[in-house]
């Protein structure tokens, strides 16, 4: 691994893909210049302190990449109602952190996300955002293959959401409110029509013991590029890659791969 740099963390804000005003981190090396600047997008319902995030955020500043990381609109402390989001605000609010980022330091280099956060990343970085035009590398930790994927949460749910009516779904015990129209969005993202002619390099990690994530989603991902792909996988670990250990070994294999 890498040198293990003294590291900084500044909060930032952002406006976010209807205006709402996004919080990120922006975590950096101290003592020398960053090698090239990373954005982390965190999965579903999830926020930027969630462990995988916030662990590869911190190791890779540690090991000298600044990193952006934020809560996507309507989670964590950003601003806006999660239940006006869907995939294409997800997609859309990488892209307003990539232009914050452009804006203000340098264009990322590399995207990584994490379950849908990772999905998420797949399609921004295929986008026509000017500022994600200079993604050399993706890498996508425990995410599915295309967004429907995420509906598995909804349970119950589905009958009321089915007939045009809005819905609570439970997720790790916290309710959120959706609406039908995001039903719509995820069915109607096509995946493989959007990463079509793909030439940016992608590792797809998956989690050994992942119960969310099938083993296969990851080798449909890395079909999606044509250029160098790496497969990885974690024995034992779960979606979060919660285990110290795992996490750990996730860092390892994602410096590895970047240098």
């Amino acid at each position: 691994m890498k040198g293990n740099f003294k590291t900084q963390s500044r909060k930032v804000q952002f406006k976010g893909f209807d205006g709402s005003f996004l919080e990120g981190n922006l975590d950096f090396p101290s003592d020398k210049m960053p090698e090239l600047y990373v954005i982390v997008s965190h999965c579903f319902t999830c926020t930027k302190q969630v462990l995988t995030t916030a662990r590869i955020s911190r190791g890779l500043a540690k090991a000298g990449y600044a990193v952006l990381s934020f809560d996507f609109t309507g989670l964590g402390n950003s601003e806006g109602e999660f239940a006006n989001t869907h995939f294409r605000s997800m997609v859309n609010d990488i892209e307003c952190a990539a232009a914050w980022l452009s804006e203000h330091y340098e264009p990322a280099s590399v995207l990584i996300g994490h379950s849908m956060g990772g999905t998420a990343s797949l399609a921004a970085a295929q986008d026509s955002c000017s500022s994600l035009t200079h993604i050399e590398k993706i890498i996508t930790l425990a995410s599915p293959a295309y967004p429907a994927h995420v509906l598995h949460h909804f349970g119950s749910a589905m009958e009321s959401l089915e007939r045009g009516e809005n819905a609570e779904i439970q997720v790790a015990g916290q309710s959120y409110s959706v609406k039908p129209s995001f039903i719509e969005d995820v069915r109607s993202f096509d995946m493989e029509a959007q990463m079509r002619g793909c030439d940016i390099p992608i590792m797809a990690v998956r989690a050994g013991d992942d119960v969310l994530i099938g083993p296969e989603a990851a080798e449909h991902i890395l079909q999606y590029t044509e250029a160098e792909k790496k497969l990885y996988q974690i024995e034992g670990a779960d979606h979060l890659f919660s285990d110290r250990s795992h996490a750990e070994q996730l860092l390892t294999e994602v410096l590895i791969w970047l240098d």
